[in-house]
């Protein structure tokens, strides 16, 4: 297969059938015909190859080449392939991405199979509830990190406070603090939640998207309605199957609990102890 800037041109423009088309072809000429093709493309195209093909190409490929693709690709796609490698290999991979994306992968693939927090997209622009409109406007301006257009609002604790649509800065006094234009950032979803147990919430009909936060109430990423199609599309399984997957999940996130409670900070614990003496 050879590259030319017909070929290229395909597959920038139609990159879902390229996939069709490239996935009729072994995963080691796939692999050399990629290395050939700019890693933006590329990410385009292997997005919508399936992923027994997609995870065996970047393995093939040449470490800083696959590592570039992944990136393109983000953290959640990104992170789904590197799942289906050895640990070694992917160790490799993700020593070889930039610092940032990095530790964003790392936080992503620390959760379980199934669970919200293994899809999640922690790139996600969020600002003090403190800082005020002309504030928020100049960091918009040098960052390029935003989830649509919304902007998501922590407390000191960085537990999520509420959350604000880019337009409505346009019309705000400049000098309005956040937490005073900010607004329910309605239900978070537990990072350890089951992905069975919320791809059917009803709230998907007009909801794109729900905030994701961790054991501790940390605000940590989003989950996106498209992440939970996608997934639960590669990864179908019989009726059976899934409820025991998600019998063993529920299971599962009773020991998570318990075994994140014995790692809590112990000045987290005292704070704790001198909350309960005070109210009783």
């Amino acid at each position: 297969m050879s590259i030319n800037s017909i070929s290229l041109h395909f597959l920038k423009e139609h990159p879902k059938d390229a996939a069709r088309t490239l996935e009729q072809f072994d995963p080691e000429s796939l692999a050399k015909y990629m290395e050939n093709v700019p890693a933006k493309i590329a990410a385009s195209v292997i997005k919508y190859i399936v992923p027994s093909i997609s995870t065996e190409c970047l393995r093939l490929m040449s470490l800083e080449k696959s590592s570039q693709i992944i990136m393109h690709l983000g953290v959640e796609r990104g992170s789904l392939l590197l799942r289906r490698m050895k640990g070694s290999i992917r160790d490799q991979f993700i020593h070889a991405m930039s610092p940032v994306f990095s530790s964003m992968t790392r936080l992503v693939l620390r959760y379980p199979e199934g669970t919200a927090g293994q899809v999640m997209n922690p790139n996600v622009f969020s600002v003090h509830q403190n800082m005020n409109v002309n504030e928020v406007i100049n960091v918009i301006k040098n960052s390029s990190e935003l989830w649509h257009n919304e902007i998501f609002i922590t407390d000191d604790k960085q537990q999520l406070a509420g959350v604000v649509e880019v337009r409505q800065l346009l019309t705000t006094d400049s000098n309005q603090p956040m937490k005073m234009i900010m607004k329910s950032p309605g239900e978070s979803i537990p990072a350890r939640a089951s992905l069975d147990s919320v791809r059917n919430k009803p709230e998907w009909q007009y909801k794109e998207n729900f905030p994701v936060i961790d054991h501790m109430g940390i605000f940590i990423g989003v989950l996106s309605r498209t992440s939970v199609h996608e997934v639960m599309a590669d990864n179908a399984v019989p009726n059976k199957q899934e409820d025991y997957t998600g019998t063993a999940l529920a299971v599962a996130e009773l020991f998570w609990d318990a075994c994140a409670d014995l790692l809590t900070p112990d000045h987290e614990n005292s704070n704790k102890g001198k909350q309960d003496e005070r109210i009783k």
